[in-house]
């Protein structure tokens, strides 16, 4: 007898549906229990309706239905056969429908998306992350505010943002996702799974928000804590999910460990690691990350034996030559067989394996160093060589990977020859890919993180390279390694019109659409709200990363295509060196002071070549210890509520530091240079010489090193200083200030003052010399005043382009504390912050002098220290060829004295930018010199530098 037609005609339609119903209802007591029978028989079920009907609606239903069996076989297993035909069955229960929403296209949208979010976990397949961004967002659209399904499609786009920022560490998309899961908490019904999954979520994207903040976001962990262990709380044990809940509050809780060092933190994290992989079935997919977190967890067990703030393999641990302890040696034994099974359960082409191999790597290296086994550290170099010269790698693990396989090569203190010949292989590897971090994809304080991560890289490659005696090639890494961002900003400010000029005219117009796009403002969001897109909104409208992440593709795409075109091989690559010491001139030598633990030295750069001078009394500790102090010292110094002996004790320690840097550092070069010490060679008056100090020295006033209580030994009676935070910005800034006539102003420059003496809610003491200053310099014939209300963000960044030269008389906050950049304190700043960034991005071709009169200008975080992330190398990243800026606060009576003095040196209606650096260095000295007290009180008159050429 046959079937009975139902609904449209389609035979045994009402049984069909039966079956559709049985086979769910089989699944999900799968899910709940984990018992495989239901789960095969859903399988059957499902497959079942798929061979008795032709219906799109009911064969829809049966192709996500299996895809989700698959899905979850995969989950069980890790079959990766099992993911890819999900990701299949999705696809084409979709693709009768083509655009037409129905009442169940939502659900295969977002079960889509689910599956290439998990395939790209597996693979690294950035198109897969991007279909699944675009999937779930589908669904989302297609789901109304109060819908049954939403708060799950929510948790869906929050984990699909969750896994882009895990790509490329962009706070955009974990800040959106953040928002995402909080929204997904709120709409889900209480004690629900959705409510379970989204609080779960949530409570790691505030772990990751935690270890993205600047100031670390404390309390993020303590919101992730509590969500983790209501999760736990609210599912049984027996629940296929709880081992993945107990794996999220381990790491919650380490990192919480990491922040606070509460040994009750860590034990717990110990024992919910253990307990998430015994509940774990092997070859369960999810065991990586599962053994990932244990291992981390030894780790810090790790750090809390030795007692120290972290273990590190290679030439740069050692200890002192301390013997580990037993307790020591157990807990590298447990770190090392935890990693080892994240190793070797990760498997090849997963998104974790090179953090598996890093992490393994480090473990046999630190068992190398405490237990002298030479086994383990040859293991070690094995595996960091393996994780480096694998291109399908996450960049980031490559570079890592491979600065330890340089440094695991060099060995201990009996370093060879050899050594180092073998250590410059994988130096140069990961100084040449170190740039590849810092993309367009992510935000610049994005991008700054991600190179400091790598602090010192680039200082160990060069000092390797002088052990090998090659100058040149050192002088090559320190560019190559250093200053990434500003390079990326002079590439988007050089003038390429005659370079274009050549191209074929679509590179040529695409060249000229994307710069200005790539220097929009950064938008807070990540998902863009309007329908402009990239590339298709003017220059002043913010940036959404999905945007920004579209422009990047772009640029990669451009840069690689004019690179194919014939003599363009080069095309913002970093010049060759005899390009770059060409461009210097003959103006004075050029000094680049390399920091690194392996060795100190100083580069010169004079004539057209490169000389290093070994600085032997000089070691990478003691500029740390030296450069803490100091910046301890000179607050003390300025802190008028301390007592006067504490005032006087700290610019004792101050005339000590200066008399340090005289001796390690000014006073070899010199003599290297044959600067005698009545000024240049033969007795003329101080020479000009440039000083580009890396890492931990950049802290530190090497114009102002000496013994200054006579008129030898001191670098400010020897030459004329200035700074560069790198030798390319030097000779861009030379180009700019030698341009010809055209670019030169042909009427008296009008300045620009911004002054800002007391900005509201600071709760900072009123700058009465800021007033002053700014009266001095309003009077000059069309100047433009912008005091107190009038200084506002936008105020001052419109008129910024239409001023060559500009004075800031004003407080500033420094980016070396919690804040996550460093601001100008306009009178708008509780609103309208000016920061660093802000400045940063501007294009200001006709700018020449901005002086900062503010405190801090050139501080910056120490990982930062060599990309110039502060306010003065900002400024000079907009395009000002001078900048005159400050090391630490400065006194306003001072501040305003030295800005009389400075300008008294240049005629009344124009600075004349190229003597900047001498009239500074005059203004300086005759403070210096003004009486006794000045020069007992360095912290007065030192602070304030040139940078520019």
């Amino acid at each position: 007898m046959s079937a009975p037609y139902g609904l449209f005609g389609t035979p045994g339609y009402e049984q069909l549906l039966a079956v559709l119903g049985a086979a769910e209802e089989s699944h999900t007591r799968y899910e709940r229990t984990g018992r495989l029978p239901d789960l095969e028989r859903a399988l059957v079920l499902f497959d079942a309706v798929l061979d008795r009907t032709q219906n799109i609606d009911l064969r829809g239903a049966a192709m996500n239905g299996v895809g989700t069996v698959l899905w979850s076989r995969y989950e069980r297993f890790g079959e990766p056969a099992d993911l890819d035909g999900a990701i299949t069955l999705f696809r084409e229960a979709l693709a009768p429908y083509g655009t037409e929403v129905t009442v169940v296209t939502p659900s295969y949208w977002t079960n889509l998306s689910g599956a290439l979010r998990l395939r790209w976990l597996r693979t690294r397949d950035a198109r897969d992350l991007t279909a699944s961004v675009d999937a779930i967002r589908t669904a989302l659209d297609s789901t109304p505010p109060g819908g049954a399904r939403r708060s799950n499609r929510l948790d869906s786009l929050g984990d699909a943002l969750l896994s882009l920022y895990h790509v490329h560490g962009d706070s955009a998309a974990l800040a959106e996702a953040v928002g995402t899961f909080r929204a997904a908490v709120a709409c889900a019904e209480p004690g629900t799974e959705e409510q379970t999954w989204a609080r779960s979520n949530l409570a790691e994207a505030l772990r990751l928000h935690h270890h993205q903040s600047p100031d670390g976001a404390p309390e993020a962990l303590d919101e992730a804590a509590v969500l983790a262990r209501a999760v736990l709380a609210a599912v049984p044990r027996r629940h296929r999910l709880y081992p993945r809940f107990l794996s999220n509050l381990a790491s919650i809780l380490a990192e919480r460990h990491q922040a606070r060092a509460d040994p009750a933190d860590l034990r717990e994290a110990a024992r919910a690691a253990r307990r998430a992989i015994a509940a774990t079935p092997a070859g369960h997919p999810n065991l990586v990350q599962r053994n990932a977190v244990l291992a981390s967890v030894r780790r810090l067990e790790l750090v809390g034996a030795a007692d120290v703030a972290a273990p590190a393999p290679g030439v740069l641990d050692g200890g002192g030559g301390r013997r580990s302890t037993r307790r020591e040696r157990r807990a590298v034994r447990a770190w090392v067989r935890a990693t080892a099974e994240a190793y070797a359960t990760t498997p090849e082409g997963h998104a974790l394996r090179g953090l598996a191999l890093l992490n393994h790597g480090s473990a046999l290296g630190t068992r190398a160093v405490t237990e002298g086994d030479p086994h383990a550290l040859a293991a070690a170099i094995d595996l960091y060589q393996k994780a480096a010269s694998d291109p399908t790698m996450d960049v980031s693990v490559r570079v890592g990977c491979a600065h330890l396989w340089a440094l695991s090569v060099i060995g201990g203190e009996s370093r060879s020859h050899d050594d180092h010949a073998a250590a410059m292989e994988p130096f140069r590897l990961a100084v040449e890919l170190l740039p590849r971090t810092a993309s367009y994809r992510i935000g610049r304080m994005d991008r700054a993180r991600q190179l400091g991560k790598f602090a010192g890289l680039a200082q160990d490659a060069a000092a390797c390279a002088l052990e090998l005696a090659d100058p040149e090639l050192a002088l090559r890494l320190l560019e190559q390694g250093r200053g990434v961002l500003l390079a990326q900003a002079l590439d988007a400010r050089t003038d390429a019109t005659d370079l274009l000029s050549r191209l074929p005219d679509e590179l040529a117009a695409e060249y000229a659409r994307l710069i200005p796009q790539l220097d929009r403002p950064e938008a807070a969001a990540f998902i863009a709200s309007g329908p402009a897109g990239a590339g298709r909104s003017g220059p002043g409208t913010p940036l959404a990363g999905e945007d920004r992440h579209a422009l990047a593709e772009r640029w990669d795409r451009l840069v690689a295509a004019i690179r194919r075109e014939p003599g363009y091989g080069d095309f913002l690559r970093l010049p060759r060196t005899a390009e770059m010491l060409a461009g210097l001139g003959d103006e004075g030598p050029v000094v680049m002071v390399n920091i690194s633990p392996l060795r100190c030295d100083a580069l010169v750069l004079r004539e057209g070549r490169v000389r290093c001078v070994p600085l032997t009394g000089l070691s990478h500790a003691e500029v740390v210890r030296r450069a803490d102090a100091f910046l301890v010292a000179v607050r003390t110094a300025g802190d008028a509520g301390l007592p006067l002996s504490r005032q006087r004790d700290a610019q004792s320690d101050i005339r000590e530091t200066l008399a340090w840097l005289w001796t390690a550092v000014a006073e070899p070069v010199l003599d290297a240079l044959g600067f005698r010490a009545d000024g240049r060679p033969g007795g003329e008056s101080p020479g000009r010489m440039w000083w580009i100090p890396t890492g931990p020295l950049t802290a530190l006033p090497l114009h102002a090193a000496g013994r200054h209580e006579n008129d030898r030994d001191n670098l400010l009676d020897r030459a004329v200083s200035s700074y560069a935070p790198t030798v390319n910005s030097l000779v861009h800034a030379r180009r700019r200030q030698t341009a010809g006539p055209d670019r030169r102003p042909t009427v008296p420059t009008a300045p620009l003052v911004v002054a800002v003496p007391a900005p509201p809610g600071a709760g900072l003491v009123p700058l009465e010399g800021a007033r002053a200053e700014a009266a001095l310099l309003a009077a000059r014939p069309g100047a433009r005043l912008l005091l107190d209300e009038q200084a506002v963000r936008r105020t001052v960044l419109d008129a910024l382009p239409h001023h060559p030269w500009v004075h800031f008389a004003c407080h500033a906050v420094a980016a070396d504390g919690g804040a996550a950049t460093g601001q100008v304190l306009l009178h708008d700043h509780e609103t309208a912050p000016l920061t660093l960034t802000d400045i940063a991005r501007l294009r200001l071709p006709a700018a020449e002098l901005a002086y900062l009169s503010a405190c801090e200008t050139t501080r910056g975080r120490g990982e930062y220290a060599d990309e110039a992330l502060h306010i003065t190398g900002a400024f000079h990243m907009a395009g000002f060829t001078h900048v005159i800026g400050t090391l630490w606060a400065v006194d306003d009576d001072t501040s305003r004295e030295l800005a009389d003095q400075f300008y008294s040196a240049f005629a009344p209606r124009h600075p004349f930018p190229c003597r900047t650096a001498h009239a500074l260095h005059t203004a300086i000295r005759a403070l210096r010199d003004a009486d006794e007290g000045y020069r007992l009180n360095p912290s007065l008159w030192a602070p304030y530098i040139h940078v520019g050429p």
